[in-house]
């Protein structure tokens, strides 16, 4: 959901003798995994973000909260893409909830793909709905999730169940992801890579890749992340403001698709700007 990662020490939070060290990393650890995010030391207490578009091509908000020791109690996402051609929009529709109960995370994902013709009518693609779990070891900290999708193609409906298990370095960081899944083309593997500083600069799967880049302040300056399905879709994100912890507030993205013709043989190319705006409360 937070694509810009940022790696800083841990600091005390208000109430120590709850939220000690371990507690802290322990947090840090399971949000790296549930939302991309890396604890400042900054005591944050929520966070949103906002992606829109001039062209209306995308409108994507999240919003996520955490409790006094930084851990995730609540996430709320929808995001909506709209593919114009001649004859209306292409739009794929993203809703997406995640809730803390006890020790493990229950999430719900719902999305859709229809057509929107120029007349407002609407033809279903498919659907998909998911709901599933992220579950801890004995120490509290993520080393799986299990979840089952249903899927809806016209009148057709398949089911399937997947487990994606979390594999860790000798320096106690997400290495790698693994999915297996019984649906087709949902099982998958995704690696982490990190740099002498132990900062994230890429994230590698099957079809996306996504590569981080830093300052000499240590700040993020923005990512770049090349997704290939039917399409290739190229997402540069630049930020250009910080919050007095380092936190960027405002950046400028830019997306790039890529559909070959099947007609004429010939590649082209749909460039959209977008502004990306976010907001903390301590």
């Amino acid at each position: 959901m937070l694509w810009l990662v940022f790696v800083f020490p841990y600091s005390a939070y208000p109430n120590e003798n709850i939220c000690t060290k371990d507690v802290i990393s322990i947090n840090a650890f399971n949000n790296f995994i549930l939302v991309q995010e890396q604890s400042f030391g900054d005591s944050l207490k929520k966070s949103s973000m906002h992606i829109n578009s001039e062209d209306d091509y995308i409108n994507d908000n999240s919003h996520v909260e955490f409790d006094d020791c930084g851990a995730l109690l609540k996430l709320r996402g929808d995001r909506i893409i709209k593919s114009r051609n001649k004859d209306g929009f292409l739009v794929t529709k993203t809703n997406t909830s995640m809730d803390k109960k006890d020790k493990i995370w229950r999430y719900n994902m719902t999305f859709e793909m229809y057509y929107l013709e120029q007349g407002g009518s609407k033809k279903d693609i498919m659907k998909q709905e998911m709901e599933g779990v992220f579950l801890t070891d004995v120490n509290g900290k993520i080393n799986k999730s299990e979840d089952t999708s249903n899927i809806f193609v016209g009148k057709a409906k398949e089911t399937g169940r997947a487990e994606t298990v979390f594999l860790i370095d000798d320096k106690d960081r997400v290495s790698e992801s693994n999915r297996v899944s019984t649906l087709k083309n949902d099982s998958g593997n995704t690696v982490y890579h990190y740099d002498a500083l132990n900062r994230l600069i890429q994230t590698k799967s099957d079809a996306t890749t996504v590569d981080l880049n830093y300052g000499n302040d240590n700040r993020e300056l923005g990512s770049k992340k090349v997704q290939k399905f039917f399409t290739t879709e190229t997402t540069t994100t630049i930020c250009d403001k910080w919050n007095e912890f380092g936190r960027c507030t405002n950046a400028k993205q830019n997306i790039s698709t890529s559909i070959a013709n099947n007609k004429d043989g010939k590649e082209h190319v749909y460039n959209h700007n977008a502004d990306v705006k976010y907001n903390y409360v301590y």
